[in-house]
């Protein structure tokens, strides 16, 4: 279940004293901690080498590997940004904070954790090269500071220049403690890097074979051509997972140097770091590119590390969690006590290793998706199963229902629904139950600006027509 990062002797130890032990501090209590908060957008925890993968696609931040604890299931509850960096942001399942559709602006009504730290003397900063995380949208509640990008989408600036930017407010200094949050591109189509580090997974540049958003993703995607799925040979398959590869390193590598700056600056022992993404990507598992257009794992599963202040040794969790709980997480490790309703529930218990296995492994998962050009379709995991319920999707699916076995189908290949109508029936019960409730308990409806964002840049992404 868990390797703790620290001793059993610790184990049922507050955190407080935890911290003060592994910073071997003296009587007095330790200083409220900077946080850093790194979402790699689009990063698919199976093509990182920590999660087995293959390539070394990550080998630059062994180090911070080695002194954190590794989530080994960890989902988004959604599988595009908007409504997922929401759950991120608000600690609330989509059904709650309602920021589901594309265009949708985060209701000013919920306390962000930015706002929450924020209102507790943290200094907030955010960097965000995500055309969907700004200000437009309200994501910038809490920020002090408040770093978006407002070019084209697809050319989104490296993410060697976020550390820039981040080098320069560490040169300011910044009041302390702060929390940071840094949101890059790279490994989002159309999965740019600079053209020194094209060759660091291959040894050579990968090939032009795949073009985002060409001719037979476009036409599979967004027109529902799905007989081009036939056309999708080999190489072009190869030079998509290749660029992807590739961004995913350079993210990584660049990661590494985000860190040598933190240490540098005598920042890094004693933060809270997190990185994880908010959300996978589609590279044609089930016939789909890009994400936002299923409830697949690809596009679910995501990359969790969170180093404690202080923390030396590193474990790893393999009990489910999600994005929902990184909220309450930061609150308890900031001291924070807190009357929020909040969802999802603290991760400090499971890295020191005094959770309960039973209830932790059965930790709620709840995702949906309700972008009408694409998917529309809710989904949970329980008793060793994800059942999805599909209203409709790009692929003229209406009103189906599939079930996978989690720990014998891991890629989601075989539907096994029919084979178990009973569990299938408890679970839409179950589903149904749950999404009524959210409901009940839900927010406004957020204001839908679509209209106001810029058109053009979001057409490069696939995001409008």
């Amino acid at each position: 279940m868990l390797a703790t990062p620290f001793a059993p002797c610790l184990k049922r130890l507050s955190l407080f004293v935890v911290l003060c032990f592994t910073a071997a501090c003296s009587a007095e209590p330790p200083p409220p901690p900077n946080i850093v908060l790194v979402v790699i957008d689009a990063l698919r925890a199976d093509h990182l080498n920590h999660y087995g993968y293959h390539r070394d696609t990550a080998s630059g931040i062994d180090d911070f590997v080695a002194s954190s604890t590794r989530f080994a299931d960890c989902s988004a509850q959604a599988p595009w940004t908007i409504p997922s960096v929401a759950s991120l942001f608000t600690g609330l399942n989509t059904a709650r904070h309602r920021t589901n559709t594309f265009g949708a602006a985060l209701p000013t009504e919920f306390t962000t954790v930015a706002e929450s730290l924020q209102q507790n003397g943290w200094n907030t900063a955010a960097i965000s090269f995500n055309p969907g995380v700004r200000r437009e949208l309200n994501f910038d509640q809490g920020f002090d500071a408040f770093d978006e990008f407002l070019g084209k989408a697809a050319d989104y600036p490296h993410m060697e220049e976020m550390i820039s930017r981040t080098a320069d407010w560490f040169q300011s200094p910044p009041r302390q403690p702060f929390f940071l949050y840094l949101h890059s591109m790279n490994v989002h189509g159309p999965y740019r890097v600079p053209t020194e580090a094209s060759e660091k997974v291959l040894g050579r540049p990968p090939s032009e074979e795949f073009t985002y958003y060409g001719d037979l993703m476009k036409g599979i995607l967004s027109n529902g051509q799905l007989e081009l799925r036939e056309q999708v040979g080999d190489t072009y398959l190869e030079s998509l997972t290749d660029k992807y590869d590739t961004a995913v390193r350079y993210s990584t590598d660049q990661l590494a140097e985000f860190f040598a700056l933190m240490a540098q600056n005598q920042l890094y022992d004693d933060a809270l770091i997190i990185v994880t993404a908010d959300h996978g990507e589609e590279l044609f598992d089930h016939g789909g590119f890009s994400h936002g257009w299923s409830l697949h794992s690809e596009s679910l599963h995501v990359p969790l590390f969170i180093k404690l202040p202080g923390q030396r040794q590193g474990g790893v969790v393999e009990s489910r969690v999600n994005l929902i709980d990184l909220f309450p997480t930061i609150l308890e490790v900031a001291g924070i006590r807190s009357e929020l309703n909040l969802d999802g529930s603290s991760l400090v218990p499971l890295i020191l290793g005094n959770g309960d296995p039973d209830s932790d492994q059965e930790r709620e998962r709840l995702t949906q998706t309700d972008w009408d050009r694409r998917c529309v379709a809710r989904g949970i995991s329980a008793r060793g199963f994800r059942l999805v319920e599909i209203e409709r999707n790009y692929e003229g699916l209406r009103n189906v229902v599939r079930m996978y076995d989690l720990a014998g189908d891991p890629r989601e290949e075989d539907d096994v629904s029919a084979q178990h109508p009973q569990i299938v029936q408890e679970l839409r019960r179950e589903l149904h139950r749950r999404f009524d409730e959210l409901a009940r308990a839900a927010g406004p409806q957020p204001e839908n600006r679509k209209g106001q964002l810029d058109q053009e840049r979001l057409r490069a992404l696939g995001y409008v027509e």
